[in-house]
């Protein structure tokens, strides 16, 4: 390997280990959610959401087992089926002797839940208008919490898997698992025809910002406790 391409190695990865950092990840999270909602707001995003939604929307319009995949995806990111997993994970942790991350999980989540939800009546948009499916939503359409809860949850509990191995090609298969997951949630949204592409996205966004966040709250709280032990 070359000089210049020892120094363009490094450099990439001085710049990797700047995204790695929780504070970074809030603040780029962050933008990108406040960004895409402004959008919604001006309508920058209704053509791309018109066009987009069409395609992804018509491949949703299915029957038989497809449909039952379908609903068993989106089911995955339902407030029932999110709740019930923060509180298993959260009393694993707690039996676990974790009881700071059980209880940061338990206040992400119940955080999440209330800001998503004053979002979506604020911001008042309507759902699309033909669902593909047969599904019952009671909520406006931007964010979505399907999205914004499962990313949240998700990229959460893969955090904490993380902790038992420091085998780095099982801690990128956890998050590649998770990421595959919330991926299949958020479209299942739109196939199912309940929600905008940008709903989706600025989910991600959202959700994403929370667990950056977390993860920021645990290592701030490890430094503070080796600082304490030194």
């Amino acid at each position: 390997m070359t000089s210049s391409e020892t120094k363009n190695s490094g450099t990439l990865a001085s710049y990797l280990d700047i995204i790695k950092t929780p504070s970074i990840q809030v603040l780029l999270l962050g933008t990108g959610f406040l960004l895409m909602m402004l959008f919604v707001y001006m309508g920058v995003l209704t053509t791309f959401d018109d066009a987009l939604f069409n395609v992804i929307s018509e491949a949703g319009n299915v029957s038989g087992w497809k449909e039952d995949a379908l609903r068993d995806i989106t089911a995955l990111g339902s407030n029932t089926t999110l709740i019930f997993v923060t509180i298993s994970v959260a009393g694993a942790l707690a039996m676990a002797g974790e009881k700071k991350k059980a209880l940061t999980f338990l206040v992400a989540v119940a955080v999440g839940i209330a800001t998503t939800f004053l979002l979506k009546a604020g911001i008042d948009r309507p759902r699309p208008p033909l669902p593909m499916q047969d599904v019952g939503v009671y909520t406006q359409s931007f964010p979505s919490a399907h999205a914004t809860l499962s990313t949240l949850v998700y990229f959460y509990i893969a955090y904490l898997l993380t902790y038992f191995t420091h085998n780095a090609s099982v801690k990128v298969w956890i998050y590649l698992a998770a990421t595959f997951l919330v991926f299949c949630i958020g479209l299942s949204r739109i196939l199912l025809g309940v929600h905008w592409p940008s709903d989706i996205i600025a989910g991600w966004f959202g959700g994403g910002s929370m667990a950056a966040f977390c993860f920021y709250i645990i290592k701030w709280k490890r430094k503070l406790r080796i600082k304490d032990e030194g």
